[in-house]
């Protein structure tokens, strides 16, 4: 008792010193017997000085058996001090008036672990102060939610935007996610954004970004990483490629147009009218039905995209170019030329294939070459750099065909050719832009799962914040020093 007294008076040097009455009654009594002012004394001092020095003065009183305390304050202290924590009745514990940090309810709570029964009352009052983990802690015991908006009552920035992210991610932005380390949130941003996003073979990204380029063997572990609403969207996508009838949101959704081309196989003239992506799909179904040799099948699906006079010109400038040269094949020039002129004023491109069909119509009949185009033959774009390996792939698949052998050896002979004289003007251009037959590259965005709380990252029941809360609740029963004060210098020895 004595090295206490004189620890609390050698500590006053500063500001901190406590009232001049509360030092002076220390020195007399360390001059001398104790005095009946002693506990107010100790009791002021306290109120000015750090916690610590409350916890020790407290532990003091604790471990000497001082008679400062009314019952309930000795009770308490008895819990907070004592080598197990004794269990206590509601009403035994600390009122709000006594315990008005919340520490002592939640000391008792971690201890007894009853944190999924602490009063939302006593959570609000520790929110302020408690470490973070603790914080942590009440979320997942679900007594701290994103209606109580703990991050408004924290002081240190970067605690309050982790615990948005925790409780409210849908609040957070990039450049806070980028400032607490949130690297979820920052790949889902980055792959939403359509930037390269770093992931594992088979990780959920990686399986959405193969599905955005059109590959169907993903789908079903994809199902296996998506969440349950985002599996049944997936499946709506699948079973609508089985009649090429889809909802509009689905549509709407350009980074499924891949996905949704490779899973679907019209047996039919596509319908432009119906949507953006069934007017790309209409147009690249008519190229691949050229580039097939399917001529009667490609001659349906323009007739039908030509109807769609209101789409996009760049489409409908590539309807009318398949519609010349589909004329082209047949012989019909007076119809190519039609449509090569409905073309060329808006299309520079078109201009070379006007051409042709004019010196073609000039030329007479046995005099023409061949009116195809040699690399569209071997299902290639106008002068592909590809044609050799082509044309190679396509000999060893029909090597026992004779007349698609001849076809096919019509074509590369034409092709060296036209590179030998480095003159391919009698090659009718298509496509005129091959862009406009391209899928967007665009991310998945509705198959993206939706931003998720950032995962906790402090240590659960961490025993450094359980002996914060624990020298914090005993720091708060300061007040109940002398609520009924008995006399010093009965029953207890009061000096060492």
């Amino acid at each position: 008792m004595e090295r206490l007294l004189s620890v609390l008076v050698g500590a006053g040097g500063g500001d901190v010193a406590g009232p001049d009455w509360a030092m002076g009654t220390l020195r007399r009594c360390l001059d001398g017997d104790p005095v009946a002012q002693l506990p107010f004394a100790v009791r002021a001092i306290l109120e000015d000085r750090q916690v610590d020095d409350t916890v020790t003065t407290m532990t003091v009183i604790h471990e000497c058996g001082l008679p400062w305390l009314t019952p309930h304050g000795h009770a308490w202290l008895e819990h907070l001090m004592g080598p197990a924590p004794t269990v206590l009745s509601r009403d035994a514990r600390p009122p709000v008036t006594e315990d008005v940090s919340g520490a002592f309810a939640l000391q008792y709570a971690l201890c007894h672990d009853e944190l999924t029964s602490l009063p939302r009352a006593a959570c609000a009052r520790i929110l302020p102060w408690a470490p973070l983990g603790t914080v942590d802690d009440l979320i997942d015991a679900g007594r701290v939610t994103r209606d109580d908006e703990p991050w408004k009552r924290r002081s240190d920035r970067r605690e309050q935007e982790y615990l948005r992210a925790r409780l409210a991610p849908e609040l957070v932005d990039r450049n806070t996610a980028e400032a607490i380390g949130w690297r979820q949130f920052l790949q889902r941003q980055r792959f939403l954004a359509g930037e390269c996003v770093e992931d594992e073979e088979g990780g959920l990204y990686d399986l959405l970004q193969r599905a955005a380029e059109g590959d169907t063997s993903v789908v079903r572990e994809l199902e296996y990483a998506l969440p349950r609403a985002l599996v049944l969207r997936l499946r709506h996508i699948k079973d609508g490629a089985l009649t090429g009838n889809w909802e509009p949101d689905v549509l709407a959704d350009r980074g499924l147009w891949r996905l949704m081309s490779a899973l679907w196989e019209p047996k039919a003239a596509v319908q432009p009218r119906r949507s953006a992506f069934h007017a790309v799909a209409a147009l690249r179904h008519a190229y691949d039905s050229i580039c097939g040799g399917d001529l009667k099948r490609a001659r349906a699906q323009v007739n039908r995209f030509l109807d769609h006079e209101e789409g996009d010109p760049l489409q409908n400038a590539e309807a009318w170019n398949m519609s010349a040269y589909l004329a082209l094949l047949d012989e019909d020039l007076d119809s190519a030329l039609i449509a090569l002129t409905r073309v060329a004023g808006f299309q520079p491109a078109a201009e070379p294939n006007l051409d042709l069909v004019k010196r073609r119509r000039a030329t007479p009949r046995n005099d023409r070459p061949h009116p195809s185009n040699p690399y569209l033959e071997l299902g290639l774009p106008h002068q592909s750099a590809v044609w050799k390996q082509r044309y190679r792939d396509l000999r060893r698949e029909f090597a026992d065909d004779r007349e698609e052998a001849a076809r096919l050896n019509r074509a590369m002979r034409r092709i060296q050719q036209a590179e030998q004289r480095e003159d391919w003007s009698d090659f009718f251009v298509l496509p005129l832009n091959e862009s406009v037959f391209s899928l967007p590259d665009d991310p998945p965005a509705t198959l993206v799962p939706p931003v998720e709380p950032m995962p906790r990252q402090t240590a659960p029941h961490d025993p450094d914040d359980a002996e914060i809360i624990r020298r914090r609740a005993v720091a708060d029963l300061l007040p109940t020093l002398l609520n009924a004060p008995r006399r010093p210098d009965h029953q207890h020895r009061t000096t060492t």
